[in-house]
Protein backbone atom coordinates (compact mmCIF):
# COMPACT_ATOMS: atom_id res chain seq x y z
CA UNK A 1 0.00 0.00 0.00
CA UNK A 2 0.96 3.67 -0.29
CA UNK A 3 1.49 5.69 3.24
CA UNK A 4 2.23 9.23 3.74
CA UNK A 5 4.55 9.99 6.49
CA UNK A 6 3.00 13.50 6.38
CA UNK A 7 0.31 11.94 8.26
CA UNK A 8 2.05 10.58 11.29
CA UNK A 9 0.52 11.65 14.41
CA UNK A 10 -1.84 13.23 13.49
CA UNK A 11 -6.04 12.73 14.09
CA UNK A 12 -7.80 12.35 10.43
CA UNK A 13 -11.23 11.56 10.40
CA UNK A 14 -12.80 8.76 7.62
CA UNK A 15 -16.23 8.60 6.59
CA UNK A 16 -17.21 5.99 4.02
CA UNK A 17 -15.95 2.62 4.33
CA UNK A 18 -16.51 0.96 0.78
CA UNK A 19 -13.46 0.36 -1.35
CA UNK A 20 -11.82 3.48 -1.07
CA UNK A 21 -12.44 4.56 2.25
CA UNK A 22 -11.33 1.10 3.57
CA UNK A 23 -8.14 1.23 1.38
CA UNK A 24 -7.39 5.10 3.00
CA UNK A 25 -8.09 3.47 6.71
CA UNK A 26 -5.21 1.02 6.14
CA UNK A 27 -2.40 3.10 4.69
CA UNK A 28 -3.65 6.30 7.34
CA UNK A 29 -3.17 3.85 10.28
CA UNK A 30 0.33 2.58 8.01
CA UNK A 31 1.30 5.75 8.39
CA UNK A 32 0.99 6.55 12.03
CA UNK A 33 -1.98 8.17 12.08
CA UNK A 34 -4.62 8.22 14.25
CA UNK A 35 -7.63 7.27 12.18
CA UNK A 36 -11.10 7.65 13.35
CA UNK A 37 -13.29 5.95 10.56
CA UNK A 38 -17.25 5.41 10.39
CA UNK A 39 -19.69 4.37 7.94
CA UNK A 40 -24.10 4.81 8.19
CA UNK A 41 -23.72 1.19 7.60
CA UNK A 42 -23.18 -1.47 10.30
CA UNK A 43 -21.53 -4.03 8.82
CA UNK A 44 -18.77 -1.79 7.03
CA UNK A 45 -18.22 -0.26 10.15
CA UNK A 46 -17.20 -4.00 11.34
CA UNK A 47 -14.44 -4.16 8.90
CA UNK A 48 -12.20 -1.37 11.22
CA UNK A 49 -12.30 -2.71 14.75
CA UNK A 50 -11.29 -0.40 17.67
CA UNK A 51 -10.89 2.39 14.73
CA UNK A 52 -15.05 2.79 14.77
CA UNK A 53 -15.58 6.20 16.32
CA UNK A 54 -18.85 7.99 15.69
CA UNK A 55 -17.84 10.99 13.73
CA UNK A 56 -20.96 12.66 14.29
CA UNK A 57 -20.74 12.47 17.85
CA UNK A 58 -16.87 13.40 17.31
CA UNK A 59 -15.08 16.41 18.64
CA UNK A 60 -13.53 17.94 15.33
CA UNK A 61 -11.28 20.23 17.14
CA UNK A 62 -9.25 16.98 17.55
CA UNK A 63 -9.34 16.25 14.45
CA UNK A 64 -6.62 17.09 11.67
CA UNK A 65 -8.77 16.42 8.36
CA UNK A 66 -11.81 14.82 7.13
CA UNK A 67 -11.45 12.18 4.44
CA UNK A 68 -14.56 11.75 2.28
CA UNK A 69 -15.41 8.64 -0.05
CA UNK A 70 -16.64 9.69 -3.33
CA UNK A 71 -20.05 8.98 -2.69
CA UNK A 72 -20.69 11.66 -0.02
CA UNK A 73 -22.25 15.33 -1.38
CA UNK A 74 -20.46 18.61 -0.50
CA UNK A 75 -22.99 20.73 -2.02
CA UNK A 76 -25.99 19.02 -3.98
CA UNK A 77 -28.65 18.06 -3.09
CA UNK A 78 -27.07 19.38 0.40
CA UNK A 79 -24.22 19.41 2.29
CA UNK A 80 -24.21 15.89 4.27
CA UNK A 81 -23.96 16.61 7.72
CA UNK A 82 -20.48 15.80 8.56
CA UNK A 83 -19.11 17.72 5.89
CA UNK A 84 -21.75 20.73 7.91
CA UNK A 85 -19.80 19.98 10.45
CA UNK A 86 -16.44 19.70 9.51
CA UNK A 87 -16.68 23.46 7.73
CA UNK A 88 -18.21 25.01 11.02
CA UNK A 89 -15.11 23.44 13.22
CA UNK A 90 -12.53 24.75 10.07
CA UNK A 91 -11.59 21.22 9.57
CA UNK A 92 -10.44 20.37 5.83
CA UNK A 93 -11.87 18.37 3.40
CA UNK A 94 -10.02 15.49 1.38
CA UNK A 95 -9.85 12.79 -0.62
CA UNK A 96 -7.63 9.84 -0.84
CA UNK A 97 -5.82 11.26 -3.81
CA UNK A 98 -4.38 14.09 -1.36
CA UNK A 99 -2.95 11.44 0.72
CA UNK A 100 -1.39 10.06 -1.81
CA UNK A 101 -0.07 13.75 -3.31
CA UNK A 102 1.61 14.00 0.20
CA UNK A 103 3.28 10.43 -0.24
CA UNK A 104 4.41 11.35 -3.70
CA UNK A 105 7.63 12.93 -1.97
CA UNK A 106 8.74 9.32 -0.29
CA UNK A 107 8.19 7.61 -3.07
CA UNK A 108 10.69 6.54 -5.70
CA UNK A 109 10.89 8.88 -8.92
CA UNK A 110 7.92 8.79 -10.89
CA UNK A 111 4.95 10.19 -13.11
CA UNK A 112 1.06 10.30 -12.46
CA UNK A 113 -1.40 10.61 -15.01
CA UNK A 114 -5.22 10.94 -14.72
CA UNK A 115 -8.07 10.85 -16.89
CA UNK A 116 -11.78 12.18 -16.45
CA UNK A 117 -14.28 12.82 -18.81
CA UNK A 118 -17.74 11.64 -18.87
CA UNK A 119 -17.55 8.71 -21.40
CA UNK A 120 -14.23 7.00 -21.80
CA UNK A 121 -12.50 7.37 -19.01
CA UNK A 122 -12.10 3.72 -18.11
CA UNK A 123 -11.22 2.47 -21.20
CA UNK A 124 -8.67 5.26 -21.77
CA UNK A 125 -7.29 4.54 -18.15
CA UNK A 126 -7.10 0.58 -18.80
CA UNK A 127 -5.68 1.60 -22.49
CA UNK A 128 -2.40 4.23 -21.15
CA UNK A 129 -1.55 1.14 -18.77
CA UNK A 130 -1.86 -1.27 -21.32
CA UNK A 131 0.52 0.90 -23.71
CA UNK A 132 3.17 1.59 -20.59
CA UNK A 133 3.21 -1.92 -19.86
CA UNK A 134 3.46 -3.22 -23.43
CA UNK A 135 6.28 -0.55 -23.93
CA UNK A 136 8.00 -1.70 -20.40
CA UNK A 137 7.41 0.23 -18.12
CA UNK A 138 6.42 -0.23 -14.68
CA UNK A 139 3.15 1.25 -13.97
CA UNK A 140 -0.04 0.97 -11.22
CA UNK A 141 -3.41 1.60 -12.17
CA UNK A 142 -6.19 2.73 -9.68
CA UNK A 143 -9.02 5.31 -8.80
CA UNK A 144 -12.47 5.21 -9.74
CA UNK A 145 -11.91 2.23 -12.69
CA UNK A 146 -10.41 -0.60 -9.64
CA UNK A 147 -8.71 -0.23 -6.82
CA UNK A 148 -8.54 2.69 -4.33
CA UNK A 149 -5.00 4.43 -5.28
CA UNK A 150 -3.87 3.93 -1.55
CA UNK A 151 -4.21 0.22 -1.81
CA UNK A 152 -1.65 0.16 -5.07
CA UNK A 153 1.77 -0.90 -4.51
CA UNK A 154 4.74 1.63 -4.73
CA UNK A 155 6.73 1.86 -8.03
CA UNK A 156 10.20 1.23 -9.28
CA UNK A 157 12.39 4.54 -10.35
CA UNK A 158 10.56 5.18 -13.63
CA UNK A 159 6.78 4.01 -13.03
CA UNK A 160 3.79 5.71 -13.76
CA UNK A 161 0.66 5.81 -12.00
CA UNK A 162 -2.67 6.00 -13.97
CA UNK A 163 -5.68 6.90 -12.20
CA UNK A 164 -9.34 7.04 -13.31
CA UNK A 165 -11.03 9.91 -11.26
CA UNK A 166 -14.63 10.62 -11.02
CA UNK A 167 -15.82 14.64 -10.57
CA UNK A 168 -17.32 13.10 -7.45
CA UNK A 169 -13.18 12.87 -6.78
CA UNK A 170 -12.14 15.64 -8.23
CA UNK A 171 -14.47 17.51 -6.50
CA UNK A 172 -13.63 16.05 -3.16
CA UNK A 173 -10.00 16.84 -3.57
CA UNK A 174 -7.42 19.34 -2.44
CA UNK A 175 -3.88 19.16 -3.74
CA UNK A 176 -3.45 16.37 -6.58
CA UNK A 177 -1.11 17.67 -8.71
CA UNK A 178 -1.59 15.21 -12.12
CA UNK A 179 1.71 15.13 -14.29
CA UNK A 180 -0.54 14.37 -17.39
CA UNK A 181 -4.17 15.28 -16.94
CA UNK A 182 -6.73 14.00 -19.83
CA UNK A 183 -10.21 15.66 -20.26
CA UNK A 184 -11.47 13.52 -23.04
CA UNK A 185 -15.17 15.39 -23.23
CA UNK A 186 -17.91 16.69 -21.25
CA UNK A 187 -21.74 15.97 -21.64
CA UNK A 188 -24.49 16.54 -19.05
CA UNK A 189 -24.25 14.33 -16.24
CA UNK A 190 -24.32 13.99 -12.35
CA UNK A 191 -26.22 17.01 -12.06
CA UNK A 192 -28.17 16.00 -8.82
CA UNK A 193 -24.76 16.00 -7.53
CA UNK A 194 -22.92 19.03 -8.57
CA UNK A 195 -26.41 21.17 -9.71
CA UNK A 196 -26.28 22.00 -13.09
CA UNK A 197 -23.79 21.78 -15.59
CA UNK A 198 -21.77 24.59 -14.64
CA UNK A 199 -21.28 23.10 -11.45
CA UNK A 200 -20.54 19.64 -13.06
CA UNK A 201 -17.95 21.67 -15.30
CA UNK A 202 -16.46 23.39 -12.42
CA UNK A 203 -15.74 19.94 -10.39
CA UNK A 204 -13.87 18.22 -13.72
CA UNK A 205 -12.06 21.63 -14.35
CA UNK A 206 -10.24 21.45 -10.64
CA UNK A 207 -7.75 18.57 -12.15
CA UNK A 208 -6.45 21.08 -14.31
CA UNK A 209 -6.55 24.25 -11.75
CA UNK A 210 -4.33 21.83 -9.33
CA UNK A 211 -1.73 21.04 -12.05
CA UNK A 212 1.46 22.73 -12.14
CA UNK A 213 2.71 25.11 -14.74
CA UNK A 214 5.27 22.41 -16.42
CA UNK A 215 2.77 19.70 -16.34
CA UNK A 216 0.35 18.33 -19.41
CA UNK A 217 -3.24 18.88 -20.08
CA UNK A 218 -4.66 16.73 -22.72
CA UNK A 219 -8.05 17.81 -23.62
CA UNK A 220 -10.84 16.70 -26.35
CA UNK A 221 -12.08 19.53 -28.81
CA UNK A 222 -14.71 17.48 -29.87
CA UNK A 223 -17.28 19.51 -27.45
CA UNK A 224 -17.79 23.05 -26.74
CA UNK A 225 -17.78 22.78 -22.78
CA UNK A 226 -14.15 21.05 -23.09
CA UNK A 227 -12.98 23.43 -25.82
CA UNK A 228 -13.97 26.07 -23.23
CA UNK A 229 -12.48 24.70 -20.34
CA UNK A 230 -9.01 24.21 -22.03
CA UNK A 231 -8.59 28.41 -21.95
CA UNK A 232 -6.67 29.76 -19.80
CA UNK A 233 -4.91 26.55 -18.03
CA UNK A 234 -1.89 27.10 -16.62
CA UNK A 235 -0.52 23.56 -17.58
CA UNK A 236 0.67 23.07 -21.34
CA UNK A 237 -2.75 22.14 -23.72
CA UNK A 238 -2.39 19.24 -26.21
CA UNK A 239 -5.51 19.16 -27.74
CA UNK A 240 -7.17 15.98 -29.66
CA UNK A 241 -9.51 15.25 -31.22
CA UNK A 242 -11.96 12.36 -32.83
CA UNK A 243 -13.22 14.52 -36.15
CA UNK A 244 -11.05 16.72 -36.54
CA UNK A 245 -7.95 18.15 -36.72
CA UNK A 246 -6.45 20.13 -34.18
CA UNK A 247 -2.98 22.11 -34.71
CA UNK A 248 -0.66 20.94 -32.70
CA UNK A 249 -1.99 17.94 -31.45
CA UNK A 250 -3.26 14.26 -31.91
CA UNK A 251 -6.69 13.64 -33.51
CA UNK A 252 -8.17 11.00 -36.20
CA UNK A 253 -8.87 12.23 -40.12
CA UNK A 254 -9.82 9.15 -42.68
CA UNK A 255 -9.50 6.34 -40.24
CA UNK A 256 -6.15 7.16 -39.31
CA UNK A 257 -4.57 8.53 -36.32
CA UNK A 258 -2.38 11.52 -36.67
CA UNK A 259 0.65 13.34 -35.08
CA UNK A 260 0.59 16.69 -35.31
CA UNK A 261 2.57 17.57 -31.78
CA UNK A 262 5.57 18.68 -33.97
CA UNK A 263 3.10 20.41 -36.94
CA UNK A 264 3.99 17.57 -39.29
CA UNK A 265 1.17 15.83 -39.42
CA UNK A 266 2.25 12.47 -39.39
CA UNK A 267 0.20 9.83 -39.74
CA UNK A 268 0.71 6.92 -37.15
CA UNK A 269 -1.56 4.18 -38.12
CA UNK A 270 -4.31 2.65 -39.60
CA UNK A 271 -6.99 3.03 -36.82
CA UNK A 272 -9.11 0.37 -38.68
CA UNK A 273 -6.62 -2.33 -37.20
CA UNK A 274 -7.70 -1.82 -33.76
CA UNK A 275 -10.50 -4.64 -33.41
CA UNK A 276 -11.30 -3.59 -29.42
CA UNK A 277 -11.25 0.07 -30.09
CA UNK A 278 -14.19 0.25 -33.17
CA UNK A 279 -15.57 3.98 -33.67
CA UNK A 280 -14.73 7.72 -32.89
CA UNK A 281 -15.04 8.08 -29.48
CA UNK A 282 -12.88 4.83 -29.32
CA UNK A 283 -10.56 7.02 -31.54
CA UNK A 284 -10.93 10.23 -28.97
CA UNK A 285 -9.62 7.52 -26.66
CA UNK A 286 -6.47 6.69 -28.52
CA UNK A 287 -5.54 9.79 -29.66
CA UNK A 288 -5.76 11.04 -25.49
CA UNK A 289 -3.53 7.44 -24.69
CA UNK A 290 -1.12 7.95 -27.85
CA UNK A 291 -0.61 12.14 -26.39
CA UNK A 292 -0.02 10.68 -23.02
CA UNK A 293 2.71 8.65 -24.45
CA UNK A 294 4.49 11.13 -26.66
CA UNK A 295 4.53 13.05 -23.29
CA UNK A 296 6.46 10.18 -21.53
CA UNK A 297 8.99 9.76 -24.34
CA UNK A 298 7.23 6.65 -26.30
CA UNK A 299 7.73 5.53 -29.45
CA UNK A 300 4.82 6.20 -31.83
CA UNK A 301 5.48 2.28 -33.33
CA UNK A 302 5.41 0.86 -29.70
CA UNK A 303 2.44 2.65 -29.05
CA UNK A 304 0.37 1.92 -31.82
CA UNK A 305 1.53 -1.71 -32.11
CA UNK A 306 -0.55 -1.05 -28.07
CA UNK A 307 -3.00 -0.36 -29.28
CA UNK A 308 -3.49 -3.05 -31.60
CA UNK A 309 -3.20 -5.65 -28.96
CA UNK A 310 -5.40 -4.02 -26.39
CA UNK A 311 -8.25 -6.74 -24.83
CA UNK A 312 -10.84 -4.14 -23.77
CA UNK A 313 -12.78 -3.85 -21.16
CA UNK A 314 -15.84 -5.25 -20.33
CA UNK A 315 -19.15 -3.97 -20.65
CA UNK A 316 -17.58 -1.44 -23.02
CA UNK A 317 -18.32 -2.43 -26.63
CA UNK A 318 -17.50 -5.93 -25.47
CA UNK A 319 -17.63 -8.72 -28.18
CA UNK A 320 -19.21 -11.58 -26.29
CA UNK A 321 -19.57 -13.82 -28.83
CA UNK A 322 -20.53 -14.34 -32.71
CA UNK A 323 -23.52 -17.06 -33.05
CA UNK A 324 -24.40 -17.70 -37.13
CA UNK A 325 -22.60 -14.32 -38.03
CA UNK A 326 -24.54 -12.19 -35.82
CA UNK A 327 -22.75 -10.34 -33.54
CA UNK A 328 -23.83 -9.81 -29.65
CA UNK A 329 -22.03 -6.69 -28.07
CA UNK A 330 -22.44 -5.77 -24.39
CA UNK A 331 -22.20 -1.99 -24.26
CA UNK A 332 -23.63 -2.07 -20.58
CA UNK A 333 -21.76 0.86 -19.48
CA UNK A 334 -23.88 3.49 -21.55
CA UNK A 335 -26.01 4.69 -18.94
CA UNK A 336 -26.34 7.68 -21.02
CA UNK A 337 -27.66 9.17 -24.24
CA UNK A 338 -24.57 10.53 -25.28
CA UNK A 339 -22.31 6.92 -24.69
CA UNK A 340 -25.08 4.97 -26.72
CA UNK A 341 -25.21 7.25 -29.37
CA UNK A 342 -21.53 6.65 -29.53
CA UNK A 343 -22.14 2.91 -29.84
CA UNK A 344 -24.88 2.92 -32.16
CA UNK A 345 -22.35 4.65 -34.67
CA UNK A 346 -20.11 2.26 -34.32
CA UNK A 347 -21.69 -0.18 -35.92
CA UNK A 348 -24.51 -1.13 -38.72
CA UNK A 349 -27.80 -3.07 -39.12
CA UNK A 350 -28.29 -3.09 -34.95
CA UNK A 351 -31.00 -4.59 -33.04
CA UNK A 352 -30.61 -2.41 -30.23
CA UNK A 353 -31.35 -3.37 -26.73
CA UNK A 354 -32.36 -0.37 -24.76
CA UNK A 355 -34.20 1.14 -21.22
CA UNK A 356 -33.53 1.16 -17.79
CA UNK A 357 -34.27 4.09 -15.31
CA UNK A 358 -33.15 6.99 -17.25
CA UNK A 359 -30.54 10.22 -16.81
CA UNK A 360 -31.31 12.47 -19.20
CA UNK A 361 -34.69 13.94 -19.73
CA UNK A 362 -35.06 12.78 -22.98
CA UNK A 363 -33.85 10.23 -25.72
CA UNK A 364 -34.97 13.29 -28.60
CA UNK A 365 -30.80 12.94 -29.14
CA UNK A 366 -30.77 9.57 -30.52
CA UNK A 367 -32.66 10.49 -33.46
CA UNK A 368 -29.72 11.54 -35.58
CA UNK A 369 -27.83 8.31 -34.96
CA UNK A 370 -30.53 6.03 -35.16
CA UNK A 371 -30.42 5.18 -39.21
CA UNK A 372 -28.70 2.01 -38.36
CA UNK A 373 -31.25 0.80 -36.13
CA UNK A 374 -33.41 -1.75 -37.53
CA UNK A 375 -35.50 -2.73 -34.35
CA UNK A 376 -35.54 -1.51 -30.41
CA UNK A 377 -35.95 -3.89 -27.58
CA UNK A 378 -37.08 -1.68 -24.77
CA UNK A 379 -36.58 -2.96 -21.32
CA UNK A 380 -37.61 -0.90 -17.84
CA UNK A 381 -38.68 2.14 -16.46
CA UNK A 382 -37.35 4.38 -19.65
CA UNK A 383 -39.57 2.30 -22.30
CA UNK A 384 -42.38 4.79 -22.37
CA UNK A 385 -40.32 7.54 -23.37
CA UNK A 386 -38.24 5.95 -25.39
CA UNK A 387 -41.23 4.87 -27.23
CA UNK A 388 -42.34 8.66 -27.19
CA UNK A 389 -39.07 10.13 -28.27
CA UNK A 390 -37.86 7.24 -31.04
CA UNK A 391 -40.73 4.82 -31.68
CA UNK A 392 -41.44 6.89 -35.43
CA UNK A 393 -37.96 6.49 -36.08
CA UNK A 394 -37.42 2.90 -35.50
CA UNK A 395 -40.17 -0.36 -35.34
CA UNK A 396 -39.77 -1.17 -31.25
CA UNK A 397 -40.95 -4.34 -28.76
CA UNK A 398 -41.64 -4.17 -25.34
CA UNK A 399 -39.96 -6.58 -23.21
CA UNK A 400 -40.07 -8.12 -19.91
CA UNK A 401 -36.39 -8.99 -19.41
CA UNK A 402 -33.29 -9.02 -20.34
CA UNK A 403 -33.90 -12.75 -21.05
CA UNK A 404 -37.01 -11.86 -23.76
CA UNK A 405 -35.11 -9.30 -25.04
CA UNK A 406 -32.22 -11.20 -26.26
CA UNK A 407 -34.20 -14.09 -27.11
CA UNK A 408 -36.38 -11.46 -29.57
CA UNK A 409 -33.36 -10.28 -31.05
CA UNK A 410 -31.77 -13.03 -31.63
CA UNK A 411 -35.05 -14.44 -33.28
CA UNK A 412 -34.92 -11.80 -35.33
CA UNK A 413 -31.46 -11.18 -36.31
CA UNK A 414 -29.72 -12.28 -39.51
CA UNK A 415 -26.23 -12.63 -40.25
CA UNK A 416 -24.39 -9.39 -40.59
CA UNK A 417 -26.57 -8.32 -37.85
CA UNK A 418 -25.36 -7.01 -34.30
CA UNK A 419 -27.67 -7.59 -31.19
CA UNK A 420 -26.80 -4.57 -29.32
CA UNK A 421 -26.83 -3.69 -25.64
CA UNK A 422 -26.52 -0.09 -25.10
CA UNK A 423 -29.08 1.24 -22.52
CA UNK A 424 -28.72 4.84 -22.43
CA UNK A 425 -29.98 4.22 -19.02
CA UNK A 426 -28.94 3.20 -15.76
CA UNK A 427 -29.21 -0.12 -14.30
CA UNK A 428 -30.69 0.85 -11.19
CA UNK A 429 -34.34 -0.65 -12.18
CA UNK A 430 -33.99 -4.21 -12.59
CA UNK A 431 -30.05 -4.49 -11.94
CA UNK A 432 -27.74 -3.54 -8.91
CA UNK A 433 -25.03 -1.94 -11.40
CA UNK A 434 -24.16 -2.08 -14.96
CA UNK A 435 -21.79 -4.89 -14.46
CA UNK A 436 -24.89 -6.90 -13.30
CA UNK A 437 -26.77 -6.03 -16.11
CA UNK A 438 -23.83 -6.69 -18.41
CA UNK A 439 -23.16 -10.17 -16.69
CA UNK A 440 -26.83 -10.91 -17.66
CA UNK A 441 -26.78 -10.26 -20.87
CA UNK A 442 -23.75 -12.32 -21.76
CA UNK A 443 -25.28 -15.25 -19.56
CA UNK A 444 -27.73 -15.22 -21.88
CA UNK A 445 -26.25 -14.93 -25.06
CA UNK A 446 -23.56 -17.66 -24.11
CA UNK A 447 -26.65 -20.17 -23.54
CA UNK A 448 -27.87 -19.47 -26.81
CA UNK A 449 -24.13 -20.02 -28.21
CA UNK A 450 -24.28 -23.27 -26.52
CA UNK A 451 -27.81 -24.29 -27.92
CA UNK A 452 -30.03 -24.37 -24.91
CA UNK A 453 -33.49 -23.73 -24.84
CA UNK A 454 -33.74 -20.38 -23.12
Amino acid sequence: MITASAYKGKTVGVFGLARTGIAAVQALEASGANVLAWDDTIERRGQVGSMAKDLYRADFEEISALLLAPGVPLTHPKPHALVEKAVDAGVPLISDFDVFQAARADLPAHKVAAITGTNGKSTTTALIGHMLEHCGMPVAIGGNIGKGVLSLDSLPEGGVYVFEMSSFQIELTRDFKADIAILLNLTPDHLDRHGDMAGYVAAKKRLFEMQAKDTTAIIGMDDESSKALAQGLEADVTPISADKAVQGGVYAADGWLIDDLEGKQAQVGNLMELPTLRGAHNWQNVAAAYAAGRSLGLAASAMFEAFKCFPGLAHRQELVAEIDGVRFVNDSKATNVDAASRALGSFRSILWIAGGRPKDKSFAGLVPHMSAVKKMYLLGEAADAMVHDLGEVAPYVDCRDMKEAITLAANDAKPGDVVLLSPACTAFDQFTDFEARGEAFRTVVLELQEGERV
